[in-house]
């Protein structure tokens, strides 16, 4: 039976408004606390010396879990045990204190079968959003221990333990906030750094390749200059320079060798373009996937291979002139390709999904008859019209013959051609002679290297006659049966007959006479007379 003592009552009374003033300001420090369930029982439990006392947590399947306890049944029960019937069950479903005076006669007491001596039972519910989320129990070891009193002082502290479970949710929802958010920021930032570093790598790259532009940008000058004054080379180099200031595509077409890649490079320094990148592409050098990644460059892991971002020529040489050489090697897909880019002035990367939109000059050439090509279905007719919105013809050197004398003393007096070319100090006349003779099917290129192994191998510090290779000196006029052709006439027979026995004699004339049957009087007569030797001057002496 409860007390009537007045003094018990006050001692009791005092002891209530004690244990819901600390808990007020308790239990809002306790929420972050891993045992706060437990830090309540104990708090509860100094102040009323309970049987026992506990709390329960609800479950969506219907169940009570044991979270903290204080009291009889600390050694028969651990926490995380589970009730599904009993007194906490009743609360929990019907979401309203319960006070039984006896439990022995309650029918809704369920016995553990445990060695304890509980007599009466207070259970009341902790509310969150008119849902029951936890039940603070307390049980006497004496029949009819609890009143009205106690009930509402329990109702104070289960209010309370609501208040601060609440904050601890929030608590735990901001903690766990945090938390994801702090991974997701170590992961961005980890992601980030990643990013940095191939940015830094494709700076790295691009810093190359700028510096590479530049070394072309600002190479010696004289590779721009054309030598020669012929009319055939003065008439291109004037359409050249006129044509260069406009953006139109320019097709150069000629044989191997002839100078396509200066008209280019002339192209490219003569327009507003000249301190913009200038970039080559080589399409007979290549194959067809390579040549499209290097030309549009490619995503990370669209190939097998594509271990980064890379960055194609038609991109680095945005703003500036793109060189397409060897053209006509190109395949019919890249062809595909091409032509949309330039429709469009836009590409994609290999494996790309945006589209890279560029401003460049495109100037192609080619050594293949392309009208040929288009009607034998081996280039595309529409990038055909494309290409060539002005074509320039590159004349072949045995065209400009005129020219070949300034060539070959251009090749003599560069270093850069076969190194120092100083310790040669004269060019026998008869050499201009032979060379402008020979047909050159190689044409400047071929000029070039033979002049710079004639620099190299020549002695006496003079390219003479005996230094020149054979098939120069004496170009064949037949495939190897050395027949001539049925129209020539028996002076250039017999010319051509004399200089190729002269060159196998290294131009020792009287081995010359004596294979050919004559006197060296005869031979210096006839070579004379075919402009081989200079004229005799007055007294019938050779200067």
């Amino acid at each position: 039976m409860p007390s009537n003592d007045p003094i018990k009552l006050n001692i009791k009374h005092f002891s209530q408004l004690k244990l819901l003033n600390e808990l007020s300001t308790k239990l809002q420090g306790l929420f972050h606390s891993d045992a706060f369930f437990q830090e309540v029982v104990n708090l509860i439990q100094s102040q009323f010396h309970y049987y026992s006392v506990n709390i329960w947590s609800a479950t969506q399947s219907n169940e009570a879990i044991l979270r903290a306890q204080a009291g009889a049944y600390s050694r028969h029960m651990r926490i995380g045990d589970r009730l599904d019937s009993g007194i906490i069950l009743w609360v929990i479903q019907n979401k309203r204190a319960y006070l039984s005076s006896d439990v022995r006669n309650d029918p809704i007491f369920t016995d553990l079968s445990l060695p304890v001596n509980s007599r009466s039972e207070l259970a009341l519910p902790v509310i969150k959003d008119k849902e029951v989320i936890a039940v603070l129990n307390v049980e006497s070891d004496q029949i009819n221990d609890f009143d009205e009193e106690d009930l509402m002082t329990l109702e104070s502290v289960a209010s309370q333990i609501s208040v601060a479970m609440t904050n601890r949710i929030f608590f735990n929802e901001v903690k766990d906030f945090n938390t994801k958010l702090r991974k997701a920021v170590d992961e961005k930032t980890i992601e980030l750094r990643e990013a940095q570093s191939r940015i830094l790598h494709q700076q790295k790259l691009l810093q190359k390749e700028n510096k590479a532009l530049k070394n072309l940008v600002n190479k010696d000058q004289e590779k721009l200059e054309f030598v020669g004054n012929s009319p055939a080379i003065v008439s291109t180099i004037s359409m050249v320079d006129k044509i260069a200031p406009t953006p139109a595509t320019v097709l150069i077409q000629g044989e191997s060798g002839t100078g396509k890649e200066l008209i280019a490079r002339r192209l490219h320094f003569k327009s507003d373009r000249e301190d913009k990148p200038y970039v080559t592409v080589n399409c007979g050098a290549l194959q067809e996937a390579l040549l499209e990644s290097e030309l549009f460059g490619h995503e990370k892991g669209s190939f097998t291979g594509a271990i980064s971002q890379k960055m194609g020529l038609a991109e680095t040489a945005d703003n500036g002139t793109l060189f397409l050489d060897e053209i006509g090697e190109m395949s019919l897909s890249i062809q595909a390709k091409l032509l949309r880019f330039l429709q469009e002035g836009e590409f994609y990367r290999i494996g790309g999904k945006r589209p890279i939109k560029v401003n460049v000059r495109i100037v192609s050439a080619t050594n293949r008859d392309l009208e040929q090509e288009v009607k034998e279905g081996r280039f595309r007719e529409d990038l055909f019209y494309r290409l060539n919105t002005i074509t320039l013809r590159m004349p072949p050197l045995r065209k400009r013959k005129d020219d070949i004398p300034l060539l070959m003393d251009h090749f003599l007096n560069h270093s850069r051609f076969g190194g120092s070319g100083q310790q040669i100090k004269r060019i026998d006349p008869k050499v201009y002679e032979v060379f402008k003779n020979y047909p050159w099917p190689g044409n400047i290129r071929e000029l070039q290297n033979t002049m710079e192994r004639l620099k190299i191998l020549a002695e006496n510090n003079e390219i003479k006659l005996e230094d020149i290779p054979f098939g120069i000196r004496m170009p064949k006029t037949k495939k190897e049966s050395g027949e001539f052709a049925v129209e020539m006439p028996l002076e250039d027979v017999e010319k051509n007959h004399i200089l190729r026995v002269l060159a196998y004699h290294h131009g020792n004339k009287t081995r010359t006479a004596q294979s050919l049957g004559i006197t060296i009087k005869t031979l210096y007569n006839k070579l004379h007379r075919y402009g081989i030797l200079p004229p005799k001057d007055e007294k019938g002496l050779t200067p």
